[in-house]
C-alpha cells in the first residue's frame, strides 16, 4: 500500500489522501470519498482511513479529501451556496484524478451528506461509473409503519434500543478523546436529506446510464428505514436493472464508534468491489 498527499486545484486550494494499491499499474478505478458533515477526510472515527487502506488490498485505489473549509482544504467562491461550492470542489477533484489517471473511472461514496453529496455529483458527471452509498435519503413506506408497530421488528426496535444504551455508556470515555483522534465532533453529521421526488429523478438518469449503485443502510436511520425490501418499496415509480445492491446493518449506528461495526461496512464495501471487478473481467473475456 502507498499513501500520498495531495494539493490540488486553484492555489492548490484542496487537500486529499491517495491510497494506491502496491501494484505499479495504473488503476482503472478510482474510489472517491466525499466529506461526511464537517468531519475531516479521515472519516468519522476513522471510517473513510479504514476504507482506503483496506480496499488498497484488494488492488482498490482511493481518494479522500476535505471540501473547501473542512479539514485542510480552503474554500473560495464564498458568495456561492454550500451545495454549489460542494459541487465544484468534487468536480475539481475528479479534473486532478483524470490527469493523474487517464483511463480511470470513478466510484463516489461516503456517509451521510458525503453519500448524498456524491449521489448529486454523479448526476452531473458521466466520469462516475459507481456509487457507495452509506446512510442516504431514505422515506417512510406503509410497510415501514407496519414494521415499526407490529411484529418481530418489534423485538428488534427493542434490541436495538437496548443496544445504543450500552454503546452510549461503554463510549462515554471514548468519546472524550473522539475529536482528536477520530475527527468526530457531535453534531456534526446530522443532515437534512433529499426529498423523494428529486432522489427518484436522479436515481432514474443514473439508472439509464448503468451507474453501479450500492445503497447501505445502519439502524441509525431506522426512524426511515427498518428493512431491506423497504428500498424497493421506497421508489415504486423507478424500474431497478438488477444490478443494484442494497444492505441492511440494523443493529449498527449511524455513525460507527466501534472497530467490530466498522469493520462490517468495511465487509460491504469489499465484496461490492470485488463483484465490480469479478463483471469486469467477465465483460473483457
Amino acid at each position: 500500500m502507498i499513501e500520498q498527499a495531495c494539493q490540488y486545484g486553484e492555489q492548490d486550494r484542496l487537500c486529499g489522501v491517495l491510497t494506491l494499491p502496491d501494484s505499479q499499474a495504473a488503476p482503472r478505478q478510482v474510489f472517491v470519498l466525499v466529506s461526511a458533515g464537517f468531519t475531516s477526510n479521515i472519516g468519522p472515527f476513522r471510517l473513510y482511513t479504514n476504507l482506503a487502506r483496506d480496499l488498497a488490498k484488494q488492488g482498490v485505489a482511493t481518494f479522500r479529501f476535505d471540501l473547501g473549509g473542512i479539514g485542510d482544504s480552503e474554500q473560495i467562491d464564498l458568495g456561492l451556496p454550500v451545495s454549489a461550492r460542494t459541487m465544484l470542489d468534487i468536480r475539481t477533484t475528479l479534473d486532478y484524478l483524470s490527469g493523474r489517471f487517464e483511463d480511470a473511472e470513478f466510484v463516489l461514496g461516503g456517509l451521510c451528506s458525503g453519500a448524498e453529496d456524491s449521489f448529486r455529483y454523479a448526476d452531473q458527471d458521466d466520469r462516475v461509473a459507481g456509487l457507495f452509498l452509506i446512510d442516504p435519503h431514505a422515506y417512510r413506506t406503509a410497510g415501514w409503519k407496519i414494521r415499526n408497530q407490529f411484529g418481530r421488528y418489534l423485538f428488534i426496535r427493542i434490541a436495538i434500543r437496548a443496544v445504543r444504551i450500552l454503546r452510549k455508556i461503554r463510549s462515554l470515555v471514548a468519546r472524550q478523546d473522539a475529536p482528536v483522534e477520530s475527527g468526530y465532533k457531535p453534531g456534526l453529521v446530522d443532515y437534512q436529506y433529499m426529498g423523494r421526488d428529486e432522489s427518484s429523478d436522479i436515481l432514474k438518469r443514473l439508472i439509464k446510464r448503468q451507474v453501479r449503485l450500492h445503497y447501505l443502510y445502519t439502524g441509525g436511520r431506522i426512524e426511515y428505514f427498518n428493512h431491506r425490501g423497504q428500498f424497493y418499496d421506497m421508489f415504486p415509480d423507478v424500474t431497478f436493472d438488477g444490478s443494484e445492491a442494497v444492505t441492511y446493518l440494523p443493529h449498527l449506528e449511524h455513525v460507527q464508534v466501534f472497530e467490530q461495526d466498522r469493520e462490517l461496512v468495511l465487509d460491504a464495501a469489499r465484496h461490492w468491489f470485488k463483484d465490480i471487478a469479478n463483471r469486469h473481467t467477465q465483460s473483457a473475456a
